[in-house]
């Protein structure tokens, strides 16, 4: 189980109100990906196992739910499509009528709450939000529902309004760095002070961007960006693009989203500009001055408006990023 951070504030006062049995049926944890929202929550579990059983069975519990197995705890997530060998592109209704029948069959384990899971709910489709809302509307007794939202705002309002919401902030540069190095002892610090601006924070996406090794299309993607013009390096990157899947594509897409957001703060003045690796600074520079501020600001616009539907209808992500580099 993948601990990359503990929110210390968010998680004691999730446990002092569970233990006060004042903690809300419903808690919708948010914010930016890589941000260790599943991590608290797992952290959540451990901790009220370990304070409700001695250590034999504590030991028992805790293998259970690190396996997956614990009768108690229920996890939703995108499953694997068995004809593509995939992940499906949403959560379906049908993995929500599994938590209806989980929450209303009687316990397994007495002595220990019903916990749901579901990471994230911006996966869910309108059936299976609308399902699950059924579910938050009549909460059970010792029964608690924990979502994921990586952006709030693809979430029913319904949804939203019935949810205690914890948001999850960008960590200290310095946490960030400590988990960082840990991962990878011998990154520069220039590329820590890189991976901190284009991930806003989140050590969960830097990791990945490092370990996909994505940072090598960060040139290609700003070398297209400065043109408009269809050109063989904006061909070459969507049908580098085009071989991502889902889970890949979004982070690429976070990362796109950042580059269009350091590019607005370079043009303002009093923004540091030793911070960075010198090659990485200077194109990003060179693209701030390519373009104009209400382009960047349309680009951005694009994405976020965009990019809820390309994952929720599986569109094709080539079209989708040739549109976003020529319109």
């Amino acid at each position: 189980m993948n601990k990359i951070l503990e929110h210390t504030d968010q998680l004691n006062k999730l446990i002092k109100n569970y233990q006060s049995k004042n903690l809300h049926t419903s808690i919708l944890f948010y914010g930016p990906k890589g941000l260790g929202k599943r991590s608290t929550i797992n952290q959540f579990i451990i901790k009220s196992l370990k304070n409700n059983f001695d250590e034999k069975n504590y030991l028992h519990h805790y293998n259970l739910f690190n396996n997956n197995t614990h009768p108690n705890i229920l996890l939703i997530e995108k499953e694997i499509d068995k004809k593509s060998n995939k992940f499906k592109s949403t959560i379906t209704i049908d993995q929500i009528r599994k938590v209806k029948k989980f929450i209303n069959e009687s316990v397994s384990i007495s002595k220990f709450s019903k916990i749901v899971i579901i990471d994230s709910a911006d996966d869910l489709n309108l059936n299976s939000a609308n399902s699950l809302l059924k579910s938050l509307e009549e909460p059970r007794k010792n029964t608690y529902i924990f979502l994921i939202s990586h952006q709030i705002s693809s979430l029913l309002p319904t949804i939203r309004s019935r949810c205690l919401k914890v948001r999850f902030n960008k960590l200290a540069y310095n946490n960030f760095e400590n988990i960082i190095k840990t991962f990878f002892p011998n990154i520069s610090d220039n590329e820590i002070n890189l991976y901190y601006d284009l991930t806003n924070g989140s050590p969960g996406q830097a990791i990945s961007i490092i370990q996909e090794n994505m940072i090598d299309v960060f040139d290609l993607t700003l070398e297209t960006l400065n043109y408009n013009k269809l050109d063989d390096f904006k061909i070459q990157l969507t049908e580098i693009l085009s071989q991502y899947d889902n889970e890949k594509f979004r982070t690429y897409l976070s990362l796109l989203k950042s580059i269009l957001i350091l590019s607005i703060n370079i043009k303002n003045p009093s923004y540091k500009t030793n911070q960075y690796l010198v090659n990485k600074f200077n194109s990003l520079d060179k693209l701030s001055n390519n373009l104009s501020k209400d382009n960047i600001i349309d680009r951005f616009n694009f994405l976020s408006n965009n990019e809820t539907d390309l994952f929720k209808y599986n569109l094709d992500k080539k079209l989708f990023m040739l549109k976003f580099l020529t319109d």
